[in-house]
């Protein structure tokens, strides 16, 4: 569950049936894109996820910043390259 909370996620409830715990969360989706190798890594493939869209939210602040200076990045190499 630390893990989660790295990646911004907030766990909404945990449940268990037989030897299986499940971990119900919601993150974004930005964050889970490597999941599945991480997850794999750290239970040794013994875990597996699942994943499903369910809304869009808010970007806090600072990833805001770092997704506009990304993207204002790449179009000004983009218009350099339609200049030559």
């Amino acid at each position: 569950m630390g893990d989660l909370n790295g990646r911004r996620g907030r766990i909404a409830g945990m449940d268990i049936r037989g030897n299986t715990q499940i971990i119900r969360a919601q993150a974004p989706m930005a964050e889970m894109l490597n999941y599945q190798n991480d997850l794999t890594s750290m239970t040794q493939g013994r875990a597996t996820f699942t994943m499903e869209f369910d809304h869009y939210d808010f970007v806090p602040a600072q990833q805001a910043e770092k997704i506009i200076a990304a993207a204002k990045a790449a179009k000004a190499g983009v218009e350099e390259e339609e200049e030559e």
